[in-house]
């Protein structure tokens, strides 16, 4: 049993923050405005760290909780939700539908971290400044694992900015850097509502918290500064990258002339890099921005004779006359070529190993729709020869697939995809000018697990990335705050396994961000660039 006084045991009986149903909802419509208010777009970052004050005054009352309270705080987590992530709506008028269900979703975990919180305090007996950031880690991680997770719009991702303070994200993680924001406000609150608690101000109490406060901060900007300090030296000679951002928006739709436009404008940009400087070791081109994808056909899958026919009419005489097995091994093979060969000739134009991002379709008689579809990042030596192809590992719930479609097709007609993606099964490292470079792409940054998951299986293979190359394409959200939210993710990532970054973005935002977290380059929204690293 704590020896702490029972005012700091337990919410206050005699609280006077709620006194009637208006000034709960004001509590609850306010917290989301100002916890909105430190995300991008307006990104006042330094409010993180009391944000969340009227959240934790509800949370603090020791009354006992009625249905107009948790109703409350659910709208109140809804409307913060909403706020954030409204450039959801942007990519299809049917993603706004997700935009609200979404929203309605995480708006739970406002509730039931509120609930953690009373319960830390009323049965653990934990103190309220330490129950209220414990239940907070606690409800991040739920929030970052079910239904495969959603962790972006946390507090971490709001102290980006202090870079001193980011460098605690490799001791606890991104959700222990978030723990930290809650424990200063939980402090804060605690010193706030003290003189109300008791009827009187009780100074030192209240300075006590306070000083808690602090002492945190400080704490954490003295980690910060040691760990900075200490950073690797860079290397000798650095692994020179040059990054491609085109400037396309994306739709659903099908455009006949799209991928020939892509195609040209991002060519363009390479060729314009290249004569820019000096050659790079490699460029990369984000997700899916070559729009012919990779095909392969599985052995046990038997061709048509007409696709045969058409595979084989430049063939060898040999091969056209084989038995009807060979014919239709050198068809999957030639099939297979057809696609990579105009990769090759642009990489043996660029003179530089190229990871690009493509898909890729494996026609096998395995699955039920006879297609199994991957969102691909494929290296190409300066000869064009493929040194290896990454498949994405996470792809997006209802962005990328619908559960179950791969048994039941008919599915996607109840949604604006065509298809389905199949999840890859490893993580990919190539060496790249003695560098082991690894991709990921899109939104597998914004999953800690997925980035960490990865350095711990390539470094038991001897493989440990000393590059992290990201691929994405943020083109559907048309330059709104999700290209400052996807960043911040990508700088969390940096700073948690302590490897420097580089992302290739449509649209933006590119970037070049070291292992401390620093953003050394990075490229505009919705604007063409190139940019330059030498990691």
């Amino acid at each position: 049993m704590s020896s702490q006084p029972v005012e700091d045991q337990r919410p206050a009986a005699g609280d006077a923050g709620v006194a009637n149903d208006r000034s709960c909802w004001w509590l609850a419509l306010g917290g989301a405005a100002t916890m909105a208010a430190s995300q991008p777009p307006l990104d006042l970052w330094w409010l993180a760290w009391v944000a969340a004050v009227p959240w934790l005054w509800l949370a603090r009352q020791c009354r006992p909780f009625h249905r107009r309270e948790w109703l409350a705080l659910w709208c109140g987590g809804g409307l913060f939700w909403l706020a954030v992530l409204h450039w959801l709506r942007l990519p299809h008028p049917a993603t706004s539908i997700g935009w609200v269900v979404l929203s309605a979703y995480l708006a739970g975990f406002v509730p039931f971290w509120v609930a953690a919180t009373r319960r830390l305090v009323s049965h653990a007996r934990l103190p309220f400044a330490f129950a209220a950031p414990l239940a907070w880690v606690g409800t991040e991680h739920l929030r970052g694992w079910l239904l495969g997770g959603f962790t972006m719009g946390g507090l971490c991702d709001t102290q980006v900015h202090w870079l001193a303070v980011l460098q605690t994200a490799d001791l606890f993680g991104a959700i222990g850097l978030s723990g930290l924001v809650m424990a200063v406000a939980a402090c804060l609150t605690a010193a706030l509502a003290e003189p109300a608690a008791t009827g009187r101000r009780d100074l030192w109490r209240s300075l006590r918290h306070v000083a808690t406060a602090c002492g945190l901060v400080l704490a954490s900007v003295g980690y910060g500064q040691w760990r900075l300090a200490s950073a690797p030296a860079a290397a000798a000679k650095p692994l020179r990258v040059l990054l491609v951002q085109g400037s396309i928006d994306t739709q659903l739709k099908q455009d006949p002339g799209g991928a020939q436009r892509v195609a040209r404008e991002y060519d363009d940009l390479t060729i314009e890099g290249l004569a820019a400087g000096e050659p790079p070791d490699l460029i990369v081109w984000p997700e899916t921005m070559w729009r012919w994808g990779l095909l392969e056909i599985d052995p046990a899958e038997v061709l048509p004779e007409a696709v045969v026919e058409q595979a084989l009419r430049t063939a060898d005489r040999a091969e056209v006359d084989a038995d009807p097995q060979q014919r239709q091994t050198a068809a999957r093979k030639q099939l297979t070529a057809e696609r990579l060969e105009p990769l090759a000739a642009f990489a043996r134009r660029y003179g530089s190993t190229w990871l690009v991002g493509l898909d890729k379709q494996v026609v096998t008689p395995a699955v039920v729709t006879g297609v199994r579809n991957y969102n691909c990042g494929l290296f190409l030596d300066p000869q064009g020869a493929p040194l290896g192809c990454y498949e994405k590992m996470y792809p997006v719930l209802f962005g990328e697939y619908v559960p179950l479609a791969d048994r039941f097709p008919w599915l996607y007609k109840l949604t604006p995809l065509p298809a389905g993606l199949t999840a890859g099964m490893s993580p990919l490292a190539v060496e790249v000018a003695g560098f082991e470079v690894a991709a990921t792409i899109c939104y597998e940054t914004t999953l800690p697990r997925a980035i960490r998951m990865m350095v711990r299986s390539l470094s038991e293979q001897r493989k440990r990335p000393d590059v992290i190359a990201n691929l994405t394409n943020d083109g559907w959200f048309w330059g709104s705050s999700e290209l400052d939210m996807h960043l911040a993710a990508a700088v969390l990532r940096a700073v948690e396994v302590r490897t420097p970054i580089v992302v290739a973005a449509n649209t933006g935002i590119s970037a070049w961000i070291d292992g401390s977290g620093r953003v050394r380059q990075q490229g505009p929204k919705r604007a063409t660039a190139t940019v330059r690293a030498e990691v």
